[in-house]
């Protein structure tokens, strides 16, 4: 912190030396607030000013203090770039630190649940987690630094109505995109969600997509509301590097869970055989009554952990085609995720 203030110090100081030297009307960094990241664009101007002074005296000697404040301009350049580079690392480890405190989720819910208060830790007001299923963005959970009873409204008005996720929300675009987003103006703008918006009062926010199998699973939200400031690209960077790992993180859970599931399921079997019907002859392999040859396949496809993409790709079929059998799929077998359903289909299978 003492670094970074004096650092901002001989900013100040430089800015003041070149105004006072050129005679110019530059003006003067704001004495708090993010200097940093409008510095090196500052700086970029400082050495134009300054050097174009220098030129202009051509023939002449040029001052010895127009020298040492080029001098200082590269150096000052060279410093806030290496400063910026240890901010990067001091970024990586408090993401890093904040995934520690997740390690020891046992269920896909149970680290969701706890995503929002590792978020908070690396400096967001508000942290909001949810899963997409079906094009339906369904909040999961929130944390609200200083107020925990504001986080359950809002997510109390997500999941009384949860928003279909349309070209005209940007959170769709994301889904869509697989790619972050900013938004700014919230309160006036005509991409959000309006009961959201109302509830949570933000005027700007970040989101990034958690993805799982390569398509976009859930959506991670970030926003500095009691800092009564906009999020920036360096919020948005702080979001996407933790939206990325947190994806990583899920999927591998998202597998040791279900493999956890049938291995209760065998135990279960190997401990109570009685519970299996000897009656009525086994089921063939990775067929259900209640499904078409068609989503039989697709349902292969998707226990295997492929993505729509690839089992449209497989089949030969449109990706919004096998979006339509897997909402078909996940109706007649009455479940309500594809995680759900690839459980029951590798259950059904086991020998």
């Amino acid at each position: 912190m003492e670094a970074d203030e004096a650092l901002a110090r001989r900013y100040r100081d430089l800015c003041a030396d070149v105004r006072s030297a050129l005679g110019l009307d530059i003006p003067m960094p704001r004495p708090a607030g993010p200097w940093a990241d409008e510095a090196k664009t500052v700086l970029g101007r400082l050495w134009n000013a300054v050097m174009g002074e220098t030129l202009r005296r051509t023939g002449e000697t040029a001052p010895p203090a127009l020298v040492e404040l080029l001098g200082r301009i590269r150096a000052f350049e060279g410093e806030l770039a290496e400063a910026r580079l240890a901010d990067r690392h001091v970024l990586l480890r408090s993401v890093a630190e904040s995934l520690a405190s997740l390690r020891d989720a046992n269920t896909v819910d149970e680290f969701l649940s706890r995503v929002p208060e590792a978020g908070c830790r690396l400096g967001f007001d508000r942290v909001l987690v949810s899963t997409v299923e079906d094009s339906v963005w369904r909040l999961h959970t929130m944390c609200v630094t200083k107020e925990p009873r504001w986080a359950d409204e809002i997510v109390a008005v997500g999941k009384a109505s949860p928003p279909q996720l349309g070209a005209d929300l940007v959170e769709g675009e994301v889904v869509r995109s697989g790619r972050p987003r900013l938004i700014f103006d919230a309160q006036r703008s005509t991409r959000v969600d309006k009961d959201l918006i109302h509830v949570t009062k933000s005027t700007s926010y970040g989101v990034a997509p958690l993805t799982l199998h390569g398509e976009v699973a859930g959506l991670l939200h970030g926003d500095c509301y009691h800092q009564r400031r906009d999020v920036d690209d360096a919020d948005q960077a702080l979001l996407s590097v933790l939206a990325e790992a947190l994806s990583h993180s899920l999927g591998r859970l998202t597998v040791l869970e279900g493999v956890a599931f049938l291995r209760g399921a065998a135990d279960q079997l190997l401990t109570n055989p009685s519970a299996v019907p000897r009656q009525a002859p086994p089921a063939p392999p990775t067929v259900d009554p209640r499904l078409t040859a068609r989503e039989s396949q697709v349902m292969d496809l998707l226990a295997a952990g492929h993505s729509n993409r690839h089992i449209a790709q497989r089949l030969v079929i449109s990706e919004r085609t096998a979006k339509s059998h897997i909402t078909s799929i996940l109706r007649k077998l009455g479940v309500s995720s594809r995680t759900e359903a690839m459980a029951y289909w590798l259950r059904r299978n086991l020998p």
